[in-house]
């Protein structure tokens, strides 16, 4: 066996220059480190360990790249190779600014403000209070199902609402929030927007932020913020100055064609996008005092970067990497351990390997191809056959190219406000839909809930109607006779699970083998101590499975029914022993029921 993650960097946060011992576990009695530098590979002869091999070397750049040289070949971030890996193949180490530390394997709970509870009644918008794109605003009931109408529909929940369902937020066991956009706005997402120096007074303006925020404080919960900074509201004042003035100044924070059309977001005339090679546009949103990217880190602990991958100069990304770490440290020089993570809906790894971003929404990683192997049908609703082992391909193809520290700051999800709901998406099957959660607590990167999914919230349109927006972002059922019981127990027991074991939190990812269909891998914490540092699971899409197909028993630490069936889903940790004393009970037929997941056996390592 090769081993090499993040619990193999001591320190694991390094500072630039400063020397970081890295450990490989290895069978191999000898080796050498090869890293990169100035384009030529260095060498380091590495030293024994009681495990393997060690080496110890300065952090000269980051990121700070590096393989192994062993007997039987090279080994980088993809396993080992005959000859020498590209260097997108190396194993990446970053030097601070880094993740703060409590963002690593955090649990977050994703909540769209106008859909999820309102507390004070009085603020929301009245029927027809203003146009938007030529049509006035609608005001639905909160029972009503989202429609066509879209983003001029308010259902006029605000952030005294979110205060008020903290006691509920605390005790599923959420760790951060993160907010959709609360700035003014005339829409209801509040992408376009107006201000970025006022809360919507819809939402309560700055005194419900500033309430939310010292309360989220006082339960050691954090807050992150949606910073829309690719593009504006065409009703913002910079923009609207610029389209009256072609001789204003900010004229030139944005692109104008010859024809006086100008470039705007995906093409949508009211977000036209902001041009970061104008001097004025990075003052405003980078450099100044008042930039909102360093203003409201007073009241907020973090940004999520909304279409992070569009972000920079002229109608373009261009110098987009640039632009991403300019914000990401503007505002980690007002509040040092801000997490600063993006959207980013594709290939995430040459933007965060080039040390921008903390993170990023792990779309392309795990949510996408998850799905598709769970419902058989990709993001845009087209049928895909997808097998355990192209699962697992997608999966640890993007884990292993991450910078070893971002491997737990990814923000890992199944639904959002973008994208069609898990459920709806899986037909409402519930054992699919614990599968797929379960998954997600049991792999790397901090886990986030959409709001709703933990009881059960689905979409209204039919199946044969693929979207998502509008439809996945229908109101939180505040009756609790319509949650589904089930579903919240076993999302709270998930939680609880990833933030108590330090595997599940922070742990490395190996590979197990396994039969086909079945997904298998080891979580594994050196640091932790002991047997229950070493969760393995097994997962399949299919039911039931039996365990007699599996070369190894399955063992769950928990408790079994009475009919000597493992229950369905119940992640748990399982000690060495206990695995002996199930050996026997597996041979006589135990089976699982519906889609499982269950730590798989293994010998100790």
């Amino acid at each position: 066996m090769n081993h090499h993650d993040l619990e193999h960097a001591d320190p694991p946060f390094p500072e630039l220059g400063e020397e970081v011992e890295l450990f490989l576990e290895t069978e191999a009695r000898e080796g050498v480190l090869l890293y990169e530098r100035d384009g030529e590979l260095q060498k380091k002869p590495m030293a024994p360990w009681e495990r393997g091999l060690k080496a110890r070397v300065p952090v000269h750049a980051s990121p700070f790249r590096y393989c192994f040289r062993l007997p039987q070949g090279y080994l980088g971030s993809h396993g080992l190779e005959r000859t020498l890996p590209r260097y997108d193949r190396f194993f990446h180490l970053l030097a601070k600014p880094l993740p703060p530390e409590w963002a690593l394997g955090a649990v977050f709970y994703q909540i769209f403000p106008d859909r999820f509870r309102q507390g004070r009644p009085e603020l929301a918008p009245k029927e027809g209070a203003w146009l938007y794109g030529g049509r006035p605003i609608r005001k639905k009931a909160w029972h009503e199902p989202p429609g066509e109408d879209g983003a001029r529909e308010f259902y006029g929940g605000d952030l005294f609402g979110v205060l008020e369902a903290l006691p509920y937020l605390e005790a599923l066991g959420v760790e951060a929030l993160y907010l959709t956009p609360i700035f003014q706005s005339p829409s209801s997402h509040r992408y376009d927007t107006e201000d970025y120096h006022r809360v919507d007074p819809h939402l309560g303006g700055e005194e419900a932020l500033r309430a939310l925020y010292e309360a989220l404080e006082a339960r050691g919960m954090k807050l992150i913020l949606d910073g829309v900074f690719n593009h504006v509201g065409a009703t913002h004042p910079w923009f609207q100055k610029a389209l009256e003035d072609p001789s204003s100044p900010e004229r030139g924070m944005f692109t104008f064609y010859p024809d006086g059309s100008y470039a705007s977001f995906w093409g949508v005339k009211h977000m036209p996008k902001l041009d970061y090679a104008s001097a004025l546009t990075q003052e405003r949103f980078v450099f100044g005092k008042e930039a909102p990217v360093r203003y409201w880190m007073r009241l907020a602990h973090g940004w999520r970067l909304d279409v992070a991958h569009s972000i920079g100069e002229g109608m373009t990304n261009r110098k987009d990497a640039r632009w991403l770490r300019a914000l990401a440290r503007a505002a980690k020089e007002e509040r040092e351990d801000a997490l600063v993570f993006g959207e980013l809906s594709y290939d995430t790894v040459p933007t965060l390997r080039a040390h921008t971003l903390d993170g990023a929404m792990h779309y392309a990683g795990f949510a996408h191809p998850v799905m598709e192997w769970l419902s058989g049908r990709d993001l845009h609703g087209n049928p895909v056959e997808l097998e355990a082992e192209d699962l697992w391909r997608a999966l640890f193809d993007h884990y292993a190219a991450l910078p070893l520290q971002l491997r737990h700051a990814m923000y890992t999800l199944l639904s959002s406000h973008d994208i069609p709901r898990a459920l709806w998406r899986l037909r409402g099957d519930k054992e699919r839909f614990k599968t797929a959660y379960a998954l997600l607590f049991a792999f790397p990167g901090s886990p986030a809930v959409y709001y709703g999914d933990e009881v059960g919230l689905s979409q209204p349109n039919p199946y044969e109607v693929w979207r998502g927006d509008p439809y996945c972002r229908a109101p939180f059922p505040w009756d609790e006779a319509l949650w589904d019981k089930d579903l919240l127990a076993f999302l709270r027991r998930l939680i609880l699970l990833k933030k108590t074991h330090p595997a599940l939190r922070l742990g490395g990812l190996l590979p197990l083998k396994a039969p086909p269909g079945v997904l298998a891998f080891r979580r594994r914490h050196r640091r932790s101590g002991g047997l229950h540092g070493r969760p393995e699971f097994l997962i399949s899409r299919f039911t039931p499975y039996p365990v007699s197909r599996l070369r190894a028993p399955v063992s769950i630490a928990q408790a079994f029914s009475a009919s000597n069936v493992i229950p369905a889903h119940l992640l748990a940790i399982g000690s060495w022993r206990l695995t002996r004393r199930l050996r026997a009970r597996s041979s006589r037929g135990i089976r699982r029921r519906g889609a499982a997941l269950a730590p798989a056996v293994g010998p100790p390592v």
